[in-house]
């Protein structure tokens, strides 16, 4: 209750400020796309969870949009028909900013978990349908900013997404949002967002000073039982306590390993 408070309070005192910035935008989207700078989809955590319709600054042209997806983290295919106006604001994150009214309406969050359209969902269920039950046990609003959002490693796919994810629902307060957003604001003014079209790359981390996070993926197979481990890196301590990290490793098909590795000059110390 206090969060979503604090969003729209925070969302309505930025709107007036940002608003001016959208609406320049628009208009050189109008110019330069010559179509409607707006549009609105369907998106959600699951194909029942979260459901709403997100509001954004629309990048792509409309007479170029295919049913050619086949990976919800990679579609290059976009890029012939994305303006370099359009392409600078999906690198910098700004195509996001109508969103804010999806958190004035008490839709979305400022951070959270990535909210996918209903198409990526699909395939996420079909492709990967133990990583998507998963995203059935978080219980964050979807965000326009992230965890996720900011350290994704597209490359690792929705083991990446859901390892991150759920880190965030395991440490989420008001302080570690404040944090994510502090540090989102570099990445948009370095234009180094992750995006699905333009950018496989995650932003970079100091590994002189990390922190590794290590999970033990368990997928069960008739009366087989397989696991999967696998690490993430995130940018210094401050992101994770590990104490009360360590003591939340009961979801459902997804278990933390005891081991939280602190990463100082490339050797690896136990917390």
């Amino acid at each position: 209750m206090t969060k979503n408070i604090f969003d729209r309070i925070f969302a309505i005192t930025l709107l007036p400020l940002l608003l001016p910035f959208m609406i320049i935008i628009g208009i050189i989207l109008i110019v330069v796309d010559r179509q409607s700078p707006f549009f609105i989809q369907q998106r959600g955590i699951t194909l029942d969870k979260f459901l709403f319709s997100i509001i954004k600054f629309r990048t792509i042209k409309r007479s170029s949009i295919k049913s050619r997806e086949k990976s919800i983290f990679f579609k290059s295919f976009h890029q012939e028909n994305i303006s370099k106006f359009g392409s600078w604001l999906r690198k910098t994150g700004l195509d996001e900013l109508p969103q804010i009214f999806n958190v004035i309406k008490g839709d979305m969050s400022f951070v959270g978990p990535r909210p996918f359209m209903i198409s990526d969902l699909k395939l996420l269920k079909k492709n990967d349908y133990e990583y998507y039950k998963l995203r059935e046990n978080f219980n964050s609003k979807p965000g326009i900013t992230g965890l996720w959002q900011i350290f994704c490693n597209r490359n690792e796919g929705a083991k990446n997404l859901i390892a991150l994810e759920k880190i965030y629902e395991d440490m989420k307060s008001f302080k570690y949002d404040l944090k994510i957003l502090a540090y989102t604001i570099p990445i948009v003014l370095t234009a180094n967002n992750t995006d699905a079209v333009f950018s496989t790359s995650f932003f970079p981390i100091d590994s002189s000073d990390s922190i590794q996070i290590n999970f033990v993926f368990e997928k069960s197979k008739s009366e087989q039982l397989n696991s999967d481990e696998y690490s993430v890196k995130l940018a210094k301590n401050f992101w994770i306590n590990a104490k009360s990290l360590k003591s939340k490793n009961n979801l459902k098909s997804l278990n933390i390993k005891p081991s939280i590795k602190q990463v100082r000059n490339n050797k690896y110390d136990k917390i």
